[in-house]
């Protein structure tokens, strides 16, 4: 388990979170809930900066905004795009521009031009729609996370959780505090096992 009295020994801005500090993470306010959160889904990849998130597992599912039907005309010019000769089985997920840009700048900060464009080579782009489109038969979509512990330090919140929706171990998700009281996605890296000295 963390030692929180060893970080609070080495940064006195360090505390660990309340219990209803972390219940408001494990609650459906900001994660989980019902239907799309896609808060959820800057879970579905490991980055150590907000730059580094992997688009195409981040939209995957869909942006979570409402969206208008895809037109079969759109449905075409993706399929020709990509020198098919038919339909691919499975959902057609589309997300416009303007509402990537929105997900991204409301939850860290930059727009899609500003990220290092990780995943977007899996998504089809017609100019004339100014969309990216995917195909899917399966989902990455975790409804919900459980934090089994957290900490603060200054303006930034380390989350802890055993990821079991990918199965692949013990993660921490770093989030920013902003001026209105929201947050931005930091970084989700793997936690690593602490080396002990013989």
């Amino acid at each position: 388990m963390f030692k929180f009295f060893l970080l609070k020994h080495k940064n006195p801005k360090c505390k660990p979170l309340t219990a209803e500090e972390l219940a408001f993470f494990n609650g459906d306010e900001f994660f989980n809930g019902a239907g799309l959160n896609i808060r959820n889904q800057f879970l579905s990849s490991l980055y150590s900066s907000p730059e580094d998130i992997d688009l195409y597992r981040l939209f995957y599912y869909g942006s979570g905004l409402d969206k208008n039907p895809i037109t079969d005309d759109e449905k075409i010019a993706v399929i020709n795009q990509n020198g098919w000769n038919r339909e691919p089985q499975g959902q057609c997920e589309k997300n416009s521009l303007m509402e990537i840009d929105d997900v991204l700048k409301r939850n860290i900060g930059l727009t899609l031009a500003n990220t290092k464009h990780k995943g977007l080579n899996n998504l089809t782009f017609p100019e004339q729609y100014n969309a990216y489109y995917h195909y899917r038969d399966d989902t990455n979509y975790r409804r919900s996370v459980f934090f089994y512990t957290g900490i603060m330090m200054g303006n930034l919140v380390r989350l802890f959780y055993n990821d079991e929706f990918y199965g692949d171990g013990e993660k921490i998700l770093t989030l920013k505090k902003l001026d209105d009281g929201f947050f931005n996605f930091v970084s989700n890296e793997m936690k690593l096992s602490p080396v002990i000295s013989k």
